[in-house]
């Protein structure tokens, strides 16, 4: 009898214990509704002005829909007699974009339901140059010897006499600034910085040469008369070209961003951000000042996603400093087959007397002189 009641009471302990767990349903997982941005991309973009018009999915039960850039609330709206928007429905919306300067802003969409957040959608909004890009035609005018062991970095006139500066890390005194010689391509006067220092860009202003450096984070400044060292200023980030617009300097880092610096501390005193119509401008190298805009050459690798496929290393952008719009390009590919060049273009420097501009690249064994044509821009 004992047994018999062991098993009848181990059978009423399964019965409690065991089988509620075998019998217990699943809860029922509430739907999840789509909602948010109707695009499927994570960047969406305006052209600077313009509404910025969107579709989106309402989701379930949403009530309350708010829009934010940069985390600060944009707009809201609320489903009309205090209803909820029907569930699947495609909304449009528009919010004016006057006021905001071209850049990459966080857009966020947020649903909400009696006053609950329900739901969040994020993404990228480029808020772009209202301007088409203008093709800016030139003519050849002349070819000149460069130096073919130059690692180009830096070029520019000053006082009609020219000025280089090179880097590479992996080379003994590679990291120079020189006087060239226009006729030859030789250097006539060199200054240098030690290995690993990776010199890049340069500019010229009331008689001070500012050579920047790529991940050093220091700007050298010579003596552009006999370029004797003078100073050492730093920044943070990377350096990459350098140009100025006869009281400020203005230097890039790879982006689309640009810096405008005040000489004599290095310090930033305004940031721009470069956008074609299409998107923000990556990449932006070696700079040069001239009538009023920025012209920069494009430097291309597959960690510096381009977001406007027309600006690569053929180009050189032309850029409205104020706004940071591009405005043009020059499509130098003829002049890169000519050069025979493995390497890239990187080299701008306009020459006052001849209202012309010299044209270059890494290791190339020639500059190209040419002279912009009337242009619409």
């Amino acid at each position: 009898m004992k047994k018999i009641g062991a098993i009848v009471l181990a059978i009423i302990l399964v019965i409690a214990f065991v089988l509620p767990y075998i019998w217990k349903e699943e809860p029922i997982t509430e739907q999840m509704f789509d909602f948010g941005f109707k695009s499927s991309s994570t960047f969406l973009s305006v052209q600077q002005g313009k509404p910025f018009v969107f579709d989106m999915n309402a989701g379930q039960n949403i009530d309350r829909i708010e829009l934010s850039l940069n985390g600060n609330l944009v707009k809201s709206w609320e489903a009309e007699e205090k209803k909820v928007w029907i569930e699947g429905e495609v909304l449009t919306f528009q919010i004016p974009t006057q006021g905001y300067t071209l850049g990459t802003y966080s857009i966020q969409l947020s649903g909400f339901s009696s006053g609950k957040l329900m739901n969040n959608d994020e993404r990228f909004l480029f808020v772009n140059a209202n301007n088409e890009v203008q093709e800016q035609e030139f003519e050849l005018l002349n070819t000149h010897p460069h130096n073919p062991n130059n690692f180009t970095q830096g070029y520019e006139f000053y006082n009609n006499l020219l000025f280089e500066s090179t880097g590479n890390p992996n080379q003994t005194n590679a990291t120079k600034v020189a006087r060239v010689d226009e006729n030859t391509g030789a250097s006539v006067m060199e200054a240098f910085q030690p290995n690993p220092i990776f010199g890049e860009g340069i500019t010229i202003l009331e008689s001070k040469i500012y050579q920047i450096s790529w991940q050093d984070q220091k700007c050298f400044v010579y003596n552009a008369l006999d370029l004797s060292l003078i100073d050492s200023l730093r920044y943070d980030g990377e350096g990459w070209g350098l140009c100025n617009n006869d009281e400020y300097i203005f230097m890039s880092n790879g982006t689309n961003e640009l810096t405008l610096r005040d000489p004599e501390n290095f310090e930033i005193l305004k940031t721009i951000k470069v956008h074609s119509d299409r998107g923000p401008v990556t990449n932006l190298n070696e700079l040069e000042f001239f009538n009023g805009r920025i012209y920069a050459n494009v430097w291309i690798s597959e960690q510096r996603f381009q977001h406007d496929s027309r600006m690569n290393l053929n180009k050189i952008v032309i850029i409205n400093p104020k706004s940071g719009a591009v405005e043009g390009v020059l499509d130098i590919s003829e002049l890169i087959r000519k050069s025979g060049a493995k390497n890239v273009p990187n080299g701008i420097a306009y020459r006052k007397s001849s209202n012309s501009f010299w044209l270059t690249g890494k290791y190339w064994e020639q500059s190209f002189e040419v002279r912009l044509l009337p242009k619409n821009i």
